[in-house]
């Protein structure tokens, strides 16, 4: 079905939201620049959303249910492609991430500011590393890990998995610049490090 004026709107809203969120920060872009960006009235932005905080929130939910779809979709074809070699199955993640670079960058600075936007990166991450271990379940038999099992593998997940991939694609393009070094053979060092890191 086409998209109402409505449904149209909104979706230009977040989409300038999200670059103005990306580059100035949350607390750096107030209603009025997403207003005069988008080239719509407070008054409609404020029809569709309750306030700034509702705009990031929905960002938010839209990038968490974007990464469940994606998951979903790479398991299918993983299932019908037979096995990736793991280290191709990131390579797919870090491209499939790369195009969500400015949600994510926005995801990593509200981490640290703490509050309440501060816990989609965790609600992120809980998706991610759940289909990974689900998925993993899946092919092998496994006794029920206990509570204090499951802890310590989200903790290795997160700050050896998924931290290092969010910073990578986040600050690729800037350390590529700085450090005067190809995309591509950036990306070749990182999967080194990566691979004698996480997936050892």
């Amino acid at each position: 079905m086409p998209k109402t004026d409505g449904a149209l709107t909104k979706e230009r809203i977040l989409q300038v939201a999200e670059k103005l969120f990306s580059q100035n920060g949350f607390d750096g872009t107030s209603v009025d620049k997403i207003a005069k960006e988008t080239g719509i009235n407070k008054g409609s932005i404020y029809y569709h959303f309750k306030d700034k905080n509702d705009i990031i929130e929905s960002l938010f939910q839209n990038i968490i249910q974007d990464v469940e779809e994606h998951l979903n979709i790479a398991n299918r074809e993983k299932m019908a492609d037979g096995q990736l070699k793991l280290e191709d199955k990131i390579k797919a993640e870090i491209d499939y991430l790369h195009c969500k670079k400015s949600m994510l960058s926005i995801l990593l600075m509200e981490a640290m500011k703490g509050g309440a936007s501060s816990d989609h990166l965790f609600k992120c991450a809980e998706v991610i590393i759940a289909n990974e271990h689900t998925n993993r379940d899946n092919h092998q038999d496994e006794k029920k890990l206990t509570k204090e099992e499951q802890d310590s593998i989200f903790v290795y997940e997160f700050f050896t998995g998924i931290i290092p991939l969010l910073s990578f694609i986040t600050l690729k393009d800037k350390w590529s610049t700085y450090f005067n070094i190809d995309e591509d053979k950036l990306t070749d060092y990182f999967m080194e490090a990566f691979k004698k890191t996480h997936l050892k």
